[in-house]
C-alpha cells in the first residue's frame, strides 16, 4: 500500500483526514487513533477521494465512513433530512465528551446487572462509570470548528503578553499564603508554556491555525494520570507540546488575581502604560472564562478542570464582586465539575499518586470555604454540603513535601501528629485550608437554620453548635489561633493577616448564631453585642498595617464586606435603640469604643474609593457598596451625637431596618441600588430599571467592567 499522496507529503488515515485533524501518520495505527480508542478504525485508504462502487461489498478495511451528502439547492423536506445510515457528520461530538464521569452508589451504572465475566467485586462506594464509545456521537458541536477557532485564537492571542503573564504567576506562587495548587506545578507548567510561545514567537505575531488545532487537539484528548506518575513531570501532559486550553485558563486566572491584588510587571510600572492595567485585567478574564467554555465542549473533566474553575471563580468574584451574578454562577459551575470528578469522595483518589490525592483534598476543601462565603454573603442555600462527602483533611505539609520526593513525603507525614498537623509550628498553606475547613463546617450547620423558623429545637441545637465551636477553638494548635500582638513580634505580615481572617471567619459563625437568636433588648444581648466588637474591632487592624511589601487595601476591603459591615451594622442599631430607650449597655460594652469604630469604618470606606486596588473606584463592584455603607453609618453617628430635638423616634429615618438576612443580614433595608439582593429593588419591591441601568445614586451599573466575552 502507498502511504503517500501524488504531490510526495504522507497521506493521512480515514478518521484523521474525516475530521481534519492532524495525523502522525504512525504504521500500522497512528498514535491519535490510539489514544482516542478507535484503533480498528484507522486505516490509510490507497485512493480516499475514490467513492467505492459498491459499499456493501467492500470488506472491512476496505472502506470509509462518508461525510454528509452535499444537499440540493432546493429539494422536498424529506430529500433534506434524509441521509444513509452510512454517512458521517464531518463535525461530530466525540463520545468521550459526553463520558459521565463519577457516579455515585444510587446511579444506574451500580444498578444494572454486572457481567459476571469481568470477575470484578461490586463495591458501593467505588463509582462505576459506563462504558467509552469508540464512535463518535451523531450530532455535531453546539459552536461549529470555525468559531472555536476564533475563540481559541483570541485566547492564544493573550500570550503577546506572556512576559508579564509568566512574572504575575511565579509572583503569586512566591507571596501568596492562601494559595491551593502547590506552587512547583505551576511554576513548571507556566515554564512549559514558554516554550511553545517562543517556538511559534506568540509575543510578537499572531497564533498560527496549526498551533490552534494542536491545542484544541490535545485539549480533546482524555486526560489520563497513572499512579507513578511523579509532580515534576505533571506539566508534560497538559503544557509544551501537549498544551491544554485547561492549563491555560488556571494560569490565566492566576495573572489576573495576581495583577488585581496590586502586583504590577515592569510594563505597568511606566506611567503612561498604567490605564492598561484595568483593560489587561479585562482581557485576562474574558480569556479565562473562554478556556471554560471551550473545555466544556472539547474535554471530559480534569483535575486541571477543577483548578481552572476555582481560580476563574475567585477571579470573577474580585472583578465582579460576591454580589455579581457571575460570582454566583461560577461557583455553581465549581461545584457540578467538583462532583462530576468525584473528589468529594476519598474512594475516587485512591489509585492516584500521593501529591494529587493530597491537591484533590486541599481543592475541595478550599471550594466547600468559598461555597460558604458566598451563600453567608447571599444569604441562598450552600451548593457544596459537608453531608455528601468523606473527604478527609488535607495533611499540613508544605508544597515542596507535597510534591517532592517520596522518601520526603512518607517521613513528612509520619513527622505529623494524630490530627495531621505539623509539629514543628509551621505556618503552612495548607494550614489555613484545614483551619478554614474545620471553622465553615459549623457554618453550614447555622446556615441551615437561617433559612427556616426557629423554634425551641433549633434553638437548642444553635446553643450546641456554639458550645462545640468554641471548643473546636481551643483544640486548634495555639500558634495558629490569631493573638493581637503577633505584628509586633516579626511574623510577617502576610501570616499575621492569614491568621486573622481564620479568627474572623471563626468567630462570624458565632456572631450568626446570636443574631439568630435575637435575644431582646438588643442593648443587653451581651453575647451579640460583645463578638460584634471583637470582629469589627479586629476588621479594623488590618488598616493600621504600613508594609510595603504587601498591599492590604484588598484584603482589608474584603473583610470589610465580609465580616466587619455585618457586625458594625448590629452596634449602628444597638446605639439607635439606646439613644431612643436610654438604655444603657452592659458594663463590658463602651459606647463611646462603638462611636469610635464606627468612625473609623466610615473612613475606611470613604477612603476605598480613592485607593487603587481597594476593588471599590468608581465604575467598580464594591464602589456604590461602599458609598451606600458609609452614608447609612454616618447618618447614625451623626444622630447619635447631636443634640435630642423633640422628633418621636419612629419619625427618625435611619436608613435601615431590623435584620433579617443569614449572613450580611446588616444590609437589610439600606436598598443599595444595583447589587442584587442588597438592594436591586426599591422600597416597594419592584426592581429599579429605569434609567437605563442608572442606579439611584448615579452609577451606571452597566459600565462597572469588560464583558468576559
Amino acid at each position: 500500500m502507498n502511504a503517500s499522496r501524488r504531490n510526495g507529503k504522507p497521506a493521512s488515515c480515514e478518521p484523521c483526514r474525516i475530521n481534519k485533524t492532524r495525523c502522525d501518520h504512525g504504521m500500522p495505527k497512528c498514535d491519535r487513533c490510539k489514544q482516542r480508542g478507535i484503533e480498528e478504525r484507522c486505516f490509510y485508504h490507497p485512493a480516499p477521494l475514490t467513492k467505492p462502487r459498491n459499499h456493501d461489498d467492500s470488506g472491512p478495511g476496505e472502506s470509509r465512513p462518508l461525510k454528509r451528502k452535499r444537499l440540493p439547492k432546493q429539494g422536498t423536506l424529506e430529500e433534506v433530512l434524509s441521509t444513509s445510515p452510512h454517512d458521517k457528520l464531518a463535525d461530530a461530538v466525540a463520545a468521550d465528551v459526553y463520558h459521565p464521569g463519577f457516579l455515585g452508589p444510587g446511579s444506574y451504572a451500580v444498578l444494572l446487572p454486572q457481567d459476571e465475566e469481568t470477575g470484578i467485586p461490586r463495591e458501593r462506594e467505588i463509582s462505576v462509570a459506563s462504558e467509552r464509545s469508540d464512535w463518535e456521537l451523531t450530532h455535531q458541536h453546539a459552536l461549529t470548528k470555525s468559531m472555536r477557532h476564533q475563540m481559541a485564537n483570541d485566547v492564544l492571542r493573550v500570550f503577546r503578553y506572556f512576559t508579564a503573564i509568566k512574572e504575575l504567576v511565579l509572583w503569586y506562587n512566591a507571596g501568596n499564603e492562601a494559595g491551593v495548587i502547590p506552587a512547583q506545578i505551576q511554576v513548571d507548567a507556566i515554564n512549559g508554556i514558554e516554550a511553545i510561545v517562543d517556538k511559534h514567537n506568540l509575543a510578537k505575531s499572531a497564533p498560527s491555525p496549526q498551533l490552534i488545532d494542536q491545542v484544541l487537539e490535545s485539549t480533546s484528548r482524555p486526560f489520563v494520570i497513572a499512579q507513578s506518575l511523579e509532580a515534576s513531570d505533571f506539566q508534560i501532559l497538559c503544557s509544551g507540546e501537549n498544551l491544554r486550553f485547561e492549563i491555560i485558563g488556571f494560569l490565566l486566572a492566576t495573572a489576573g488575581r495576581s495583577l488585581t491584588f496590586g502586583f504590577a510587571p515592569d510594563v505597568f510600572s511606566d506611567p503612561a502604560n498604567r490605564s492598561l492595567k484595568s483593560q489587561f485585567i479585562d482581557e485576562l478574564l474574558r480569556a479565562s472564562t473562554t478556556c471554560l467554555f471551550l473545555c466544556t465542549m472539547l474535554a471530559t473533566v480534569n483535575d486541571i478542570t477543577v483548578w481552572m474553575y476555582y481560580e476563574n471563580y475567585l477571579f470573577t468574584t474580585m472583578v465582579c464582586g460576591y454580589a455579581g451574578p457571575p460570582s454566583w454562577r461560577r461557583i455553581g459551575e465549581l461545584a457540578t465539575q467538583i462532583y462530576a470528578l468525584g473528589i468529594h469522595k476519598e474512594s475516587t483518589s485512591a489509585t492516584v499518586p500521593i501529591w494529587l490525592r493530597e491537591t484533590r483534598r486541599r481543592m475541595f476543601c478550599s471550594s466547600f470555604n468559598q461555597d460558604k462565603s458566598i451563600s453567608t454573603f447571599l444569604g441562598r442555600p450552600i451548593r457544596i454540603s459537608k453531608r455528601y462527602t468523606d473527604i478527609s483533611l488535607p495533611l499540613d505539609l508544605s508544597d515542596k513535601e507535597t510534591v517532592g520526593d517520596l522518601t520526603v513525603l512518607n517521613n513528612a507525614i509520619r513527622a505529623l501528629d494524630k490530627d495531621g498537623w505539623d509539629t514543628k509550628g509551621r505556618r503552612l498553606r495548607a494550614s489555613w485550608i484545614r483551619l478554614r475547613y474545620t471553622s465553615l463546617q459549623f457554618r453550614e450547620e447555622v446556615l441551615e437554620y437561617s433559612l427556616t423558623r426557629l423554634d425551641d429545637t433549633a434553638r437548642a441545637k444553635l446553643l450546641d453548635t456554639s458550645a462545640r465551636l468554641r471548643a473546636s477553638w481551643d483544640s486548634l494548635p495555639p500558634h495558629l489561633r490569631y493573638w493581637k500582638s503577633c505584628w509586633d513580634e516579626g511574623i510577617p505580615s502576610t501570616v499575621c493577616l492569614m491568621l486573622i481572617i481564620v479568627h474572623l471567619t471563626h468567630w462570624y459563625t458565632e456572631f450568626m448564631i446570636q443574631k439568630l437568636l435575637d435575644y431582646q433588648p438588643l442593648t443587653s444581648n451581651t453575647a451579640l453585642l460583645r463578638v460584634s466588637c471583637d470582629i469589627l474591632s479586629n476588621v479594623l487592624t488590618l488598616g493600621t498595617i504600613r508594609d510595603r511589601s504587601y498591599d492590604v487595601h484588598r484584603d482589608l476591603l474584603h473583610c470589610i464586606l465580609l465580616f466587619g459591615v455585618p457586625a458594625a451594622s448590629v452596634l449602628a442599631t444597638a446605639l439607635r435603640e439606646q439613644h431612643a430607650t436610654s438604655h444603657p449597655f452592659p458594663p463590658d460594652i463602651s459606647r463611646s469604643e462603638i462611636v469610635r469604630m464606627l468612625s473609623v469604618l466610615i473612613s475606611h470606606l470613604d477612603a476605598a474609593a480613592h485607593v487603587e486596588n481597594s476593588g471599590a473606584r468608581q465604575g467598580e463592584a464594591n464602589y456604590n457598596l461602599c458609598r451606600k455603607a458609609s452614608r447609612i453609618f454616618t447618618r447614625v453617628i451623626d444622630a447619635v451625637l447631636d443634640t435630642p430635638v423633640e422628633t418621636p423616634s419612629s419619625a427618625l429615618d435611619w436608613g435601615f431596618e431590623g435584620f433579617e438576612g443569614p449572613g450580611l443580614d446588616g444590609f437589610e433595608g439600606m436598598e443599595f441600588s444595583g447589587l442584587g439582593p442588597l438592594g436591586l429593588s426599591g422600597g416597594n419591591g419592584n426592581v429599579n430599571v429605569g434609567g437605563g441601568g442608572v442606579g439611584v445614586d448615579g452609577v451606571d451599573w452597566g459600565a462597572i467592567g469588560q464583558w468576559s466575552l
